[in-house]
């Protein structure tokens, strides 16, 4: 197939460096979890690290639902905080957030 011939498919996004919340034993302890699928490059077990990254997706309706609306409420919480200030609700794509562990 032809790229060209390929359907493409704009998605809003967001990247969000939040050392804090990595360093947080709730947040830790979800991201660890053997059961939780999150989109990510951490090693579970593992102490997070800067390869750590985190990605999850926001319901473009902006109501507090999402792919990882299970993890910690105070973090979740503020990352629909922070697509709301950004984006308005809609009925498009869902929004990607990529959270990410740098210490700059």
């Amino acid at each position: 197939m032809n790229p060209q011939d390929r359907e493409v498919t704009f998605m809003p996004g967001l990247t969000i460096n939040v050392p804090e919340w990595f360093e947080d034993k709730d947040f830790q302890k979800w991201l660890n979890d053997p059961e939780n699928t999150v989109f990510t490059w951490h090693k579970k077990g593992e102490a997070p690290s800067d390869w750590s990254d985190v990605v999850v997706c926001v319901d473009p309706s902006l109501r507090g639902e999402g792919s990882e609306a299970d993890m910690p409420e105070h973090i979740w919480d503020q990352i629909v905080e922070l697509c709301r200030a950004h984006f308005r609700p809609s009925t498009g794509s869902h929004i990607h957030v990529r959270l990410t562990n740098l210490d700059c």
